[in-house]
């Protein structure tokens, strides 16, 4: 017999056997022990959650012969619907029968009675791939079908399909299976399945997963292929492409121990295996936040992630304050992703920026009994005992480090300019390259942004540097980076030279200014007056003649 995929040998076979979707299952038993059948259901929700399993159920159900609970799973009705062999069952992908013909051609058999079971059942996957010709077409016989007949549309994009579709159907909708019922599902599989898998191994399966139960099990297929009968951590990590929960805690320790060398081998690793740096990105975050989450909380049912002694570990290294400042670092680095051609130095930059974080009194959590908050408020004298408080880890004192940034006016990027010639730069060019493939430990925090780096203007006593991004000319700008990078110029130009980082909008607004600047010459240029204009005195008694009389049409007699 041919190999079944484990998402379709261990599909639901009753309604027990559905897991995450406790709801629905117990509304439509009721329906069905009630008598209370709906004449068109609409499931919604996210892929592999369970909506075409379910439908297959219900027809099975109400076809079934049992007398007993049902579906029992062994009459002919329920073995037919499950090979999908069944005549009055009839499942149909709207993917690709989604014109008006194909509905016609439904509609003209609907009007015909069950062949075998009790109940006509239609299951349209897809829905909404129908055309709004092939939805008015089928409007009518939704509304008022034949009372053998049952329709069940399910889709994961209900916003597509027509208000009135949608008005003459019960809905449904499906939510994306907790982590934690997926991995007990896995469980369940491979120890049926007589395969070894570690908890670690479901726990990341279940994570890929995203809420599907179909996507598991499809995950775990590919997995035992791949280790046979031994399924490890890593061996997920390697099928799937995703780095591993030790490895995202080593991210962490190197922040931790400042250790700039591992943190860009680590970024360059996960980019050199082909794994998703915005998904790790997500990781960390959700580390991060799980770790504050247990150390306010000192409770591990609340983890969904990461395992109680990570959250410890993890706890350890940092107090929660810093955790919340790295939150706020990777979930900015996240929006910077999609402007970004480059995100790999995105990473590397966010990387930096949490290993930069200063350090503060660490928060480790101690287990101790939780304080029942509707006890009576006593107060207490001052030598009574009090409750026990947070360990805290004293850390030296350190004065708070505060980053200059480097920056010029618009007058002195224009005296730099004014000095700067281009033979010089054509000439020093080579020593520019030296300095931008200078891979020294001490130096990969500078050389790592300057992969697409160019010189825009070099004078003998300055050098305008042009980068991709802003948040990468703030960085070389900062004074830590900003004295090791002139002290790599002047090691490989053997002077030294004033070194300024500007992103390609400051160069073309230098250029624009520098020329409209030369053109006026060194001399800012004065307003001109406006020309003085005298008026003359108003004789109002002339006016209010001329008004009567015309302009000459009176004799003015002067008194003597």
């Amino acid at each position: 017999m041919a190999y079944k995929a484990l998402y379709r040998k261990y599909r639901p076979i009753t309604f027990d056997d559905v897991v995450g979707q406790d709801t629905i299952v117990k509304t439509l038993k009721n329906a069905i022990e009630n008598n209370k059948l709906a004449h068109a259901y609409l499931f919604c929700g996210p892929r592999g959650t369970g909506k075409t399993s379910i439908a297959k159920l219900l027809a099975k159900t109400v076809n079934c012969t049992s007398d007993g609970e049902k579906p029992c799973g062994k009459c002919q009705n329920c073995l037919d619907i499950q090979e999908s062999s069944h005549p009055d069952v009839v499942e149909m992908d709207a993917a690709t029968n989604n014109g008006v013909d194909e509905i016609r051609e439904l509609i003209e058999k609907v009007k015909y009675a069950p062949m075998q079971g009790k109940y006509k059942v239609y299951i349209i996957d897809e829905v909404h791939m129908i055309t709004p010709n092939a939805f008015n077409a089928l409007l009518k016989t939704l509304e008022e079908p034949p009372e053998y007949c049952i329709f069940v549309l399910c889709t994961t994009e209900p916003h597509k399909i027509l208000p009135t579709i949608v008005s003459r159907c019960q809905r449904f909708d499906f939510n994306k299976i907790p982590n934690q019922v997926i991995k007990g599902r896995l469980r369940q599989v491979v120890n049926a399945e007589n395969i070894k898998c570690d908890e670690n191994a479901l726990q990341l399966i279940s994570e890929l997963a995203e809420g599907g139960m179909r996507d598991a099990l499809s995950i775990l297929d590919q997995c035992i292929a791949y280790c046979e009968d031994n399924v490890t951590v890593e061996d997920v990590g390697k099928v799937y492409g995703v780095a591993t929960a030790a490895e995202k805690l080593s991210v962490f320790e190197a922040v931790k121990n400042k250790d700039t060398k591992s943190l860009i081998e680590m970024a360059n690793n996960f980019v050199n295996r082909g794994l998703d740096i915005q998904r790790i990105t997500q990781d960390l975050i959700v580390m991060a936040k799980e770790t504050v989450i247990y150390a306010f909380s000192r409770n591990a049912d609340l983890l969904q992630v990461i395992s109680a002694d990570s959250a410890r570990k993890l706890g350890t290294m940092f107090s929660p304050a810093q955790l919340l400042e790295m939150i706020d670092c990777l979930m900015d680095s996240q929006k910077r992703y999609r402007d970004s051609s480059d995100s790999l130095s995105v990473f590397e930059v966010s990387l930096l920026k949490m290993m930069n974080i200063t350090q503060t009194k660490m928060f480790i959590p101690v287990e101790e009994e939780p304080v029942m908050v509707n006890e009576p408020v006593v107060t207490e004298k001052k030598e009574d005992k009090k409750l026990p408080e947070p360990t805290v880890v004293p850390e030296p004192v350190k004065e708070p480090v505060v980053e200059v940034r480097k920056d010029c006016t618009d007058e002195e990027f224009y005296q730099i300019l004014l000095k700067s010639r281009k033979d010089i730069k054509e000439k020093n060019a080579s020593f520019w390259n030296a300095v931008k493939n200078n891979k020294a430990p001490q130096n990969m925090a500078v050389t790592s942004f300057l992969d697409n780096s160019e010189i825009m203007a070099e004078s003998p006593d300055d050098l305008i540097v042009v980068v991709s991004e802003r948040v990468v000319a703030d960085r070389l700008n900062e004074q830590t980076q900003n004295s090791l990078l002139e002290k790599m110029v002047e090691d490989a130009y053997g002077i030294h030279k004033n070194v300024i980082a500007v992103t390609n909008e400051q160069k073309s607004y230098l250029i624009n200014y520098f020329r409209s600047r030369k053109m006026r010459g060194s001399e800012p240029i004065k307003p001109e007056a406006k020309p003085e204009i005298k008026e003359e005195p108003v004789n109002t008694t002339e006016l209010k003649l001329n008004s009567l009389f015309g302009k000459g049409g009176y004799d003015v007699v002067e008194d003597k």
